[in-house]
């Protein structure tokens, strides 16, 4: 079998199933990381970035290659045990195999990295990334999925479902769900397994996390006229902020969100139920000459045409952006940049150990900066 290394003057000769020798420069967004065989890209998972390994080539396409991990011949000094026996089968984890300092490091270069590429913007203003103060044991809430009497996870390509018996960044009570519901031996069907007392409508998976974003959006908020709760849940972000601002507005789709959302109003507080594309332009039109702030914080798919056009015309005084995609966030930081400059992006680790990077950023329009 020929064994190849990133020294090759032509890729061409690599085939399926080859093993190749890789040094790896840096770890992509999504968890894989690149390597080089001559020009072309080979991106590989279950490695740190420094480290040298011994790879399969799995699949060949045109601008890169992916290869499967066969051993490591120089390793990294951020490299650990993953404590979980499903690691890298199910399609949840990306980084437990490194040391948590230096997982955040990554994502954090991640965040400037995207920002910079695909955003336009020279020197990020990216902060240190906030620490998640539990990097195990985390989450509020999981969907596992039962398919032909097998309960557990998706593996990470496909539809088959790897079984488990405990998820390690799933809280203490959320994995006795998961016992109870397996000794029920429930139906094939997903099931969402959450803490009875803190999820209802709460969007955050990470309860201590939250209340750090919590934090940093009072900071970046500040006080106002209005305040513009885009997509905003069960007002998580509005009861909140609702004190230091004269009038506060949400926008979510969801009905028994907005049911949660108006039982704990203040009098100066009104959910509106509807798409943030069919609302958004007439609340801003009406804010228009007044200071309001708008907080976004869209699914990963981030902000559609039609919201960056409504914003576009009507612009407010600020945005503060909640993001879980760094490329939709870098995108639609430049379809903004018309009327507004990202000020400040401080990434929190809202999910430790997965390839996700939950961030919040300050955008300031040009008008107020100068």
């Amino acid at each position: 079998m020929p064994v190849h290394s990133q020294k090759l003057s032509d890729d061409s000769d690599v085939t399926l199933r080859d093993e190749v020798t890789l040094s790896i420069l840096d770890v992509a967004f999504g968890g894989s990381g690149i390597g080089r065989i001559h020009d072309k890209v080979c991106f590989t998972k279950g490695v740190i970035d420094g480290e040298e390994v011994r790879a399969r080539i799995t699949r060949k396409k045109t601008r890169f290659l992916e290869a499967s991990l066969l051993s490591i011949e120089k390793k990294s000094p951020h490299r650990v045990e993953p404590p979980c026996p499903y690691f890298l089968h199910c399609g949840g984890c990306s980084y437990q195999h490194i040391d948590y300092s230096h997982q955040m490091k990554i994502k954090e270069k991640q965040l400037h990295d995207t920002l910079e590429r695909l955003g336009g913007i020279q020197n990020p203003p990216v902060k240190t990334m906030i620490p998640s103060p539990e990097p195990f044991r985390y989450r509020n809430r999981i969907t596992v999925h039962v398919r032909k009497g097998v309960l557990g996870f998706f593996k990470e390509k496909g539809s088959d479902v790897i079984e488990i018996q405990n998820c390690c960044i799933a809280s203490d009570e959320v994995n006795q769900s998961l016992v109870k519901l397996k000794a029920q031996r429930p139906q094939d069907g997903d099931y969402l397994l959450g803490e009875k007392e803190r999820y209802g409508g709460f969007r955050q998976v990470n309860n201590e996390v939250a209340k750090i974003l919590l934090h940093e959006m009072k900071r970046y908020a500040g006080t106002g006229e209005v305040l513009i709760d885009a997509y905003c849940g069960a007002g998580f972000f509005s009861h909140a902020l609702a004190p230091l601002f004269s009038k506060v507005i949400g926008i979510e789709r969801s009905q028994g969100s907005i049911i949660l959302a108006r039982q704990d109003a203040a009098s100066h507080e009104k959910f509106e139920e509807g798409s943030v594309e069919e609302m958004l332009s007439k609340q801003l039109q009406e804010a228009s000459l007044l200071d309001a702030t708008l907080i976004l914080d869209p699914p990963s798919e981030g902000l559609s045409e039609l919201v960056i056009q409504s914003i576009l015309s009507f612009p407010p005084t600020k945005i503060v952006y909640v993001s879980c995609n760094p490329a939709t966030l870098a995108r639609d930081i430049k379809r903004l940049s018309l009327h507004y400059k990202l000020q400040e992006s401080t990434p929190l680790d809202m999910f430790p150990q997965t390839a996700e990077i939950e961030s919040i950023n300050l955008l300031t329009r040009h008008d107020i900066l100068h």
